[in-house]
């Protein structure tokens, strides 16, 4: 697989192409999504960066990363980029489409929910990318690769917008030991309350 900035020649032809930025919470994929968007800017290409319009944690106008780099989109679109696609509904048909009318579209997108079950509109776009680029975090209880994003709150929806106050970054050990130290913890305050109750 070519990397993004080394693109076919028929690219050149009016042909559309899809880059997709995945990995977990806190692994660089909005910074790198803003990175390849400037670079099509400088490269004198009209770009939009398309938001998730639940997501107003930083700006609700700007893309924004967790460490507070902004940018802003334009009108006119030869290059479309999209953040926190496994938001989007209509992701995969929206990108097959766009790149089928000659456009370049990049996606930073989660690799997996909470439970590291996959977002069924991010694995569908997967089949239609060119290029997939994968992304690590850094564990936040070990410092190891992180490959996977932790929920510490109890809610069950997989659409719960937050930033370190709600989610963490870790390695597959971390993972399961946070795992089985969070139902314990369930456990313990699910006999407490039934103690208090009865």
């Amino acid at each position: 697989m070519r990397p993004y900035t080394e693109q076919p020649m028929c690219h050149m032809y009016n042909q559309g192409y899809i880059v997709c930025i995945l990995g977990p919470m806190f692994s660089g994929k909005t910074t790198e999504l803003i990175r390849i968007h400037d670079r099509y800017q400088i490269a004198k290409k009209s770009c939009v960066l398309v938001k998730y319009d639940g997501d107003v944690r930083y700006d609700a106008e700007f893309v924004t990363t967790h460490q507070q780099q902004k940018a802003r989109g334009c009108t006119e679109i030869e290059v479309v980029a999209i953040d926190e696609g496994q938001f989007f509904d209509d992701l995969s048909a929206t990108c097959e489409q766009l790149a089928a009318d000659g456009k370049i579209v990049i996606v930073a997108a989660l690799n997996g929910d909470f439970r590291r079950r996959p977002f069924p509109e991010v694995s569908k776009l997967l089949s239609y990318a060119n290029d997939i680029k994968s992304l690590s975090a850094v564990c936040m209880h070990c410092g190891t690769d992180a490959a996977y994003t932790f929920r510490n709150t109890n809610e069950k929806q997989v659409e719960v917008i937050g930033g370190a106050d709600l989610y963490q970054a870790l390695c597959r050990t971390c993972y399961y030991a946070s795992s089985i130290a969070k139902c314990q913890d369930q456990t313990i305050k699910s006999q407490a309350r039934r103690s208090c109750n009865g």
